[in-house]
């Protein structure tokens, strides 16, 4: 089996990163390329603001990636889309089937289930994904019901949503490939639209920490998504528009410097937590302004957590950390401090090798949760490479309508082969023999014959060669043709000798 490559694009809030995995024969994926640009404040809490903009970024993302060598000359035609934002959130519903015997529950029942259990949702908010919960098949919970057979089956199921201008506005960036469709188009680019945190959790979870209960938090630029997972199963799903940016906001303001700078400052300088004992008065002020915006976005992490009706004591398996706002140091132990629960910080598993892209497991862990991501789409995103050159048209292989045959090149008086069946008719030959490469008597007559045929800087064709001369003679015959470029005043010299000094006695003039 072929390689199969799959794009992957995510349009954050601060930037636009894309990557190309190639998933070879084993099933073992790696990136061969990966490229990001910023966004510039055009993405808002996760979610497109200014489309032509974004456009933009994504156009060249999309363009450094198929130029990347490990990519070109492949095109990119189909690409995964993370989808979240701000809207993103999950609520709880229930559906129920009846029946009037003993019957199979088939994968087909479950999907009518879920289908049903999104009747009574809002019509204001987009269904991204159905996950169930449990099921009860005649008053019996089970985790799963495929298989069972019964009179009765119950589902409750997590129903995660959105607001539908997410995908509108996603829907409105422009996408094309570097392919061209015949008329010179550029070609759109298929999207394929994944639920950003499914694919998170999916990648940063294991299956143990599911079970037992777990909180799965996703500290971005300007939004926090908290999931929590239990009994192996999604039981809740919020976003809080704060993250990283809130805590670069509040150091500008405070330090009266530039958001640029304060990015800086944050990246470089500042901890979630102040060692007060061993840091200078600049120092500590920065980490006043850290830790406070820190403490406040875990606050409210715990908040969400309370609100779904889970204490820490429920969720053995802790706090798993992950995006770019909690690279700062010591967020961790920040966590951990002001909840009371386990923290770890969440790499990507094996599933997808960085490769030679240099992409580091915890911050780029968002593209290979998303080339991980089972889309269900069959067949590589990418163009493949042709494996020979194209099939030429009629017209194309013979555009004189020549008959292709073997014909001869005048110019050398030798034989060719004429494929595509180009005219040589302008190359007319008087010569009869088709095989001058091969050695024959005719062959000592080619130096003659190129002397009597009239070339490019011939000015006369009254110019005079005679054919039965052989080549030994050739010096003498040049002093008789006319038309040379001394042949006047070798006449006049002639006819003076013979005047003065006479035809004879040529060898005493010598002397």
């Amino acid at each position: 089996m072929d390689a199969r490559y799959t794009a992957v694009l995510e349009i954050g809030s601060s930037k636009v990163k894309g990557a190309v995995a190639r998933t070879d024969s084993d099933g073992a994926s790696t990136l061969v390329a990966m490229h990001q640009v910023s966004t510039n404040g055009c993405v808002r809490h996760g979610r497109v603001q200014n489309i032509q903009e974004v456009a933009a970024a994504v156009d060249e993302v999309l363009r450094r990636l198929e130029n990347d060598p490990a990519v070109a000359p492949r095109k990119i035609r189909r690409v995964r889309v993370a989808l979240g934002g701000r809207s993103l959130k999950s609520v709880h519903s229930e559906a129920e089937a009846r029946f009037g015997e003993e019957t199979d529950i088939t994968p087909e029942t479950v999907e009518r289930l879920k289908k049903e259990a999104t009747f009574s949702l809002p019509a204001d908010r987009q269904v991204l994904a159905v996950l169930p919960r449990t099921y009860k098949v005649d008053n019996t919970k089970v985790q799963k019901a495929i298989g069972c057979t019964c009179r009765s089956i119950q589902a409750k199921v997590t129903v995660v949503l959105a607001d539908p201008s997410n995908r509108t506005n996603l829907d409105r960036v422009r996408m094309t490939g570097g392919a061209d469709t015949p008329d010179g188009e550029p070609v759109a680019v298929e999207r394929v639209y994944v639920p950003r945190q499914l694919a998170l959790a999916a990648m940063a979870l294991t299956p143990s920490e599911q079970q037992l209960g777990c909180v799965l938090v996703d500290m971005g630029a300007e939004t926090t998504t908290v999931s929590i997972h239990r009994e192996g199963a999604l039981q809740s799903l919020v976003t809080l528009p704060m993250g990283g940016r809130n805590i670069t906001i509040d150091l500008a303001n405070g330090l009266k410097c530039t958001e640029e700078q304060a990015e800086y400052i944050k990246t470089n300088q500042a901890s979630a937590i102040a060692d007060s004992e061993s840091m200078g008065n600049d120092a500590k002020e920065i980490n006043s302004y850290s830790q406070a915006r820190a403490g406040e976005i875990i606050a409210n992490v715990m908040y969400r957590i309370e609100a779904a009706g889970f204490k820490p004591s429920d969720l053995p398996a802790g706090i798993i950390l992950t995006g770019g706002a909690t690279g700062m140091r010591r967020m961790a132990e920040l966590f951990e401090t002001q909840t009371k629960m386990k923290v770890r910080t969440a790499p990507a598993d094996n599933r997808v090798r960085p490769g030679t892209t240099g992409a580091d497991p915890i911050t780029s862990l968002e593209i290979m949760a998303l080339a991980a991501w089972p889309a269900g789409v069959d067949g590589s995103d990418l163009t493949a490479l042709p494996e020979t050159a194209p099939a030429r048209t009629a017209e194309e292989e013979d555009p004189y309508g020549h008959d292709g045959a073997d014909d001869t090149d005048a110019r050398y008086g030798r034989e060719y082969h004429n494929p595509r069946g180009y005219d040589r008719r302008r190359y007319d030959t008087d010569d009869d023999d088709p095989d001058l490469l091969d050695d024959d008597p005719d062959d000592d007559d080619y130096e003659d014959d190129r002397r009597r045929r009239p070339g490019k800087g011939a000015k006369s064709k009254k110019q005079y060669v005679d054919p039965d001369d052989d080549d030994d003679d050739y010096e003498e015959d040049r002093g008789k043709r006319k038309g040379g470029r001394f042949s006047g005043l070798s006449n006049l010299m002639k006819k003076f000798g013979d005047a003065v000094i006479g035809t004879t006695g040529p060898q005493d003039m010598d002397d």
